[in-house]
């Protein structure tokens, strides 16, 4: 917020409701309630994102769906305060002494912060499950089955239930839906907050270049593809988790409990207790993918997959490859002597250049991660703003990849 306060051109309005919209030609037009002083405000701009949460107003407007499943299972959550020597890990119980037939979720957070999840039953009301009467003796209860004396205290307490839901489209004329107003999942080891930070880093650079008219209206749609696309990878697992966690019928949950019974002796079956899914999202299916020329040793760095990480050794010490990603097109030259002049010249089309040399790739991992056989060989790697690779090309020609980037609608 302090950063964003000291951009110029920004302004930012603290407890401020948007009550109505309306699209009209060139932009877009809301109304602003400040829920301080009780008025409004009219506030006129090119595009409006939506980022008003799982019960978005914009979307309700605009008469929009959220589509998938919502499951039946709740669960309260507690956050606590108490010193523990506990190593910081994530914990899950199932059917234990102190919430029979149910499931139990806790894990560290900053600050001396515990939060316990626990599933309730089919039975019980929601509204009476969520008094302190009732929760804090099953805490305690739990606190005192794993062995914690020490004092603590409640701070926050909730209720929720699992989603698997989205959007068919993230895209409604000048309006633009992100995070939980463009889909919900669950969450039990799965992609909440991190899909909405990758829904920001897509959108952002996309919508800079289309305001600052380097770019069409169009290339906004593929925001759209490549994060729908996401929303429902995430979803997948997120489903996969929630049926784990919390058995929607018999066959399930005979599934889970032979799971947990087999994993105590067998290695292989272990890893289908854990919820959490670190697998980093393809757009393989995205139409600003660019082509690929020539032979390359495996995918890993295939147009659409996320660039891969590398050490490098810079003249300031070690570099990380990902901390030139951020800004704008990067094209990655890997170059055993000089770079040419028309590579250089990217420079003047928006796009950086960073020379590969093998001297600086001294672990070898750039060239290895990026699918390059022999030392010697050439290549090209343009990498998107949001760190994802857009087309790669052996030798040292860049017009295969200004060609892509006008193809693409990117080009400056």
């Amino acid at each position: 917020l302090e950063h964003t306060a000291a951009l110029p051109g920004v302004t930012l309005l603290n407890r401020t409701q948007i009550t109505g919209f309306s699209q009209q030609d060139g932009g877009v037009q809301a109304e602003a309630l400040d829920l301080d002083t009780q008025t409004t405000r009219t506030l006129r701009a090119r595009y409006l994102v939506a980022c008003d949460g799982g019960r978005s107003t914009v979307r309700e407007q605009l008469g929009l769906q959220l589509r998938g499943t919502q499951y039946d299972g709740k669960y309260v959550i507690v956050d606590i305060v108490q010193k523990t020597k506990r190593a910081v890990e994530r914990l899950a119980w199932f059917d234990p002494p102190s919430n029979p037939g149910s499931t139990i979720l806790m894990h560290r957070q900053p600050g001396d912060v515990w939060r316990i999840d626990y599933q309730i039953r089919d039975n019980e009301d929601p509204a009476e499950a969520v008094k302190p009467e009732n929760v804090l003796p099953r805490v305690q209860s739990h606190l005192s089955m794993i062995g914690e004396d020490a004092p603590w205290e409640p701070l926050w307490i909730s209720i929720y239930n699992a989603k698997c839901l989205t959007l068919d489209s993230y895209r409604h004329g000048r309006v633009l839906f992100a995070g939980d107003a463009a889909h919900l999942v669950p969450i039990f080891g799965v992609r909440g907050l991190n899909s909405g930070l990758d829904d920001a880093g897509n959108l952002a650079w996309k919508l800079a270049r289309v305001v600052q008219g380097r770019s069409p209206d169009s290339l906004l749609d593929s925001y759209s593809t490549e994060r729908v696309q996401a929303a429902r990878e995430n979803i997948a697992y997120g489903a996969k988790s929630t049926e784990f966690m919390a058995p929607p019928n018999f066959a399930f949950k005979l599934m889970r409990e032979a799971t947990l019974r087999l994993a105590v002796d067998d290695p292989h079956v272990r890893p289908l207790i854990n919820p959490r899914q670190s697998a980093p999202v393809a757009y393989t299916g995205s139409p600003l993918n660019g082509p690929q020329t020539g032979g390359w040793t495996h995918a890993l760095a295939a147009p659409g997959m996320p660039a891969p990480e590398a050490l490098l050794a810079g003249p300031q010490g070690p570099l990380h490859l990902t901390q030139r990603f951020g800004g704008d097109f990067v094209c990655l030259v890997f170059a055993g002597g000089a770079v040419p002049q028309a590579v250089r010249d990217l420079a003047g089309h928006g796009v950086g250049v960073l020379h590969i040399e093998p001297g600086a790739d001294t672990l070898g991992q750039a060239r290895e991660r990026y699918g390059l056989g022999a030392p010697a060989d050439e290549a090209l790697v343009l990498v998107r703003p949001d760190g994802y690779v857009m087309g790669r090309w052996r030798g040292l020609d860049p017009a295969p990849l200004l060609a892509t980037m006008q193809d693409k609608g990117v080009a400056a």
